[in-house]
């Protein structure tokens, strides 16, 4: 069988990455003898990182190589028995980097490609940025209309496509880990940061960087966990405000992404790594998420909607801030996570469970095209 998937992979962003190899994982557990390709930005980096056959997404504009990139994509899709939309907020109209009408009309021509194809198309555990507009959603709509299944990451996604889309939860969900059950707490409080607008910026970094001082003055080592790095993307590098506002008061913390090793190769030791923290306070998703899944006690600060959805729906609602907290209350809220390791224990099983409804519908899709 050879599966199709398009996603934001290959720009360093250790979330996307770990999505993408948690669908992978999901679509072998059911088809081992299954192939990929990856409709990404960067094809030799998915390869790399990946091990799969890669190919450039089409370009919407005219320009050197978009009839290439263009006979790609439709050679892949032919070749292909299914396509999946996403993991991860693969549907967006804007951002902060990205202008109306955002990624809508390159993901419907990639549909259209494939129904051209004869491969029909399934949306897998992708979300829908907020903010949305009339338009997008009759796009969305359109999309979902076109598709065999639509299994979205959380409701408000879900309602952007109509009533025939699934919940399935955020494919990060089914991530493989390792055994932690040996791993020694050590005394380190790791931050996950990512870069923002100035404003917001400024008024974030004074709140962490109190609350870590006072964490560090407790005894416990503040480390820095980058999650991304920004390759073809602008203002993702999280290397970047590190350099700004944390360097010289916490260490930085190595990443699966350092270097040209497969993510199969340094993901263990990461995971393993992160499971030894006695608090993480996070604004990446899936820095929060693993977190979690490894039974860690994290604060999660909600930098965008789906942040704090996907707390709440773990039942940590009281452990997600706004991205304008203040650093009394992010440290007070971070001593009582660290106070309260069984919450966390009990979200890393409701974790495994959401992970296992994510799996069985990937498996129904992949068992419906025979």
């Amino acid at each position: 069988m050879r599966v199709a998937i398009a996603g934001w992979f290959g720009s360093d962003n250790l979330g996307d990455e770990m999505l993408l190899h948690s669908l992978i994982t999901c679509v072998r557990a059911t088809a081992e003898d299954a192939t990929f390709v990856v409709l990404c930005p960067d094809p030799a980096r998915v390869s790399q990182l990946h091990g799969v056959d890669a190919v450039n997404m089409p370009t919407l504009r005219g320009g050197k190589g978009a009839a290439g990139r263009q006979e790609a994509v439709q050679s892949a899709l032919r070749e292909s028995d299914v396509l999946l939309l996403g993991p991860g907020t693969v549907f967006q109209e804007r951002s902060p980097n990205l202008p109306w009408p955002g990624t809508l009309p390159l993901f419907a021509r990639i549909v259209a490609m494939a129904r051209l194809a004869k491969t029909p198309v399934a949306v897998a555990g992708a979300g829908v940025r907020e903010d949305g507009t009339p338009v997008g959603k009759r796009v969305l709509r359109w999309i979902g209309a076109r598709c065999v299944a639509v299994g979205v990451r959380d409701a408000r996604s879900a309602e952007s496509f109509g009533k025939d889309a699934q919940v399935i939860g955020d494919m990060a969900y089914t991530m493989p880990l390792p055994d932690v059950r040996g791993v020694a707490p050590q005394p380190l409080v790791g931050l996950s940061m990512r870069p923002l607008a100035a404003e917001a910026e400024a008024s974030l970094v004074a709140a962490t960087s109190g609350a870590m001082r006072r964490f560090q003055a407790e005894g416990l080592v503040g480390a820095f966990i980058p999650m991304a790095y920004g390759r073809g993307a602008s203002g993702e590098n999280d290397g970047t405000i590190f350099d700004r506002a944390y360097r010289g008061t916490m260490e930085l913390a190595p990443s699966p992404l350092d270097g040209t090793l497969p993510l199969t190769a340094t993901l263990d030791n990461w995971l393993l790594s992160l499971a030894s923290y006695r608090l993480v306070l996070a604004t990446r998703l899936h820095a929060a998420l693993l977190a979690v899944a490894l039974g860690v006690p994290t604060v999660a600060i909600a930098y965008e909607r789906k942040v704090l959805d996907a707390f709440r729906d773990l039942g940590l609602g009281d452990f997600v801030v706004g991205r304008d907290v203040d650093e009394e209350t992010l440290y007070r809220i971070g001593r009582t996570a660290s106070a309260s390791p069984d919450v966390f224990r009990q979200a890393a099983v409701r974790v495994a469970q959401q992970g296992a409804i994510s799996q069985a519908y990937v498996t129904s899709v992949m068992k419906g095209l025979h």
